[in-house]
C-alpha cells in the first residue's frame, strides 16, 4: 500500500515538474519573442520619428527665404521634405508577446499618420500663395505629434523589455529629440491660441453696438 502511494506521488510530482518545465519554456520563448519584437519596433519607430522631425521643421523656407520661385521671380513657400509613408510593420513581429496597450498604440500609429495626411490635404485646398500657411501649419504640427508619439512608444518599449542599448548615434549630446518636438508643439499651440484671441478681439469690436443719434448728441 505504501509503495502504491509512493508510486502515485511520483507520478504526480513528475507531472508537476513536466508542466512547470513546459510553462517555463513557454514563458522564456515568449519573453525572447517580446524582446526581439521590441528591438525591431524600436529601430523602426526611431527611424520614423526622425523623418517626422524633418517634416515638423519644414516651413517652406530655405536659408531664410521662401524655397520656391516662379518663372517670373515671385518667391513662395514650398515643401523641402517628403512626408514619410505610413508605417508598414514587418511580418516577423510577435504581436501577442507585447503588452496590449503598447500593441494598440503601435498599430494605431499608421492610422494616425493617414488621418494627418487627409487633414493636411483638406487644409491645403484653402492655402494661398506665397506662404501657404494653411498647408504648412497643420503639416508641421501633425508630424511633430506623430514623431513625439513614436518616441514615447520607444521609451515605453525600452522600459517594458529592459532594453538600454541605443539604436541611433547621438551626434549632439545637448540635443533631445523628444524635447525638441515638445517645444515645437507648444510653440504651435501658443501661435494658434494667440491667433484665436486676436480673432475674438476683432469680432468683439465689430459687434459693438453703434451709438444712437441721442447718445452722440449728449
Amino acid at each position: 500500500m505504501t509503495e502504491a502511494w509512493f508510486g502515485l506521488f511520483g507520478v504526480i510530482l513528475g507531472s508537476i515538474i513536466a508542466i512547470s518545465k513546459d510553462s517555463w519554456a513557454h514563458w522564456r520563448e515568449r519573453r525572447l519573442d517580446g524582446s526581439y519584437s521590441a528591438i525591431r519596433l524600436i529601430c523602426i519607430l526611431e527611424e520614423y520619428a526622425n523623418k517626422c522631425i524633418d517634416v515638423a521643421g519644414d516651413d517652406g523656407y530655405a536659408y531664410g527665404r521662401p524655397a520656391g520661385q516662379t518663372d517670373d521671380g515671385q518667391e513662395y513657400c514650398v515643401a523641402q521634405i517628403t512626408t514619410p509613408d505610413p508605417l508598414d510593420y514587418p511580418s516577423d513581429i510577435a504581436w501577442r508577446s507585447l503588452d496590449e496597450t503598447l500593441m494598440h498604440r503601435i498599430l494605431a500609429l499608421p492610422n494616425k499618420s493617414r488621418s494627418t495626411n487627409r487633414y493636411v490635404s483638406a487644409s491645403a485646398e484653402n492655402a494661398f500663395m506665397p506662404y501657404n500657411e494653411e498647408f504648412f501649419e497643420p503639416r508641421q504640427e501633425g508630424y511633430a505629434q506623430l514623431g513625439l508619439e513614436a518616441l514615447d512608444i520607444v521609451d515605453d518599449l525600452r522600459n517594458r523589455h529592459g532594453i538600454s542599448v541605443k539604436s541611433r548615434t547621438d551626434l549632439s549630446e545637448g540635443w533631445d529629440s523628444k524635447e525638441y518636438l515638445a517645444e515645437l508643439i507648444a510653440k504651435f499651440k501658443k501661435r494658434d491660441t494667440e491667433r484665436e484671441e486676436r480673432r475674438k478681439a476683432i469680432l468683439a469690436k465689430s459687434t459693438l453696438k453703434a451709438p444712437t443719434v441721442e447718445e452722440v448728441s449728449r
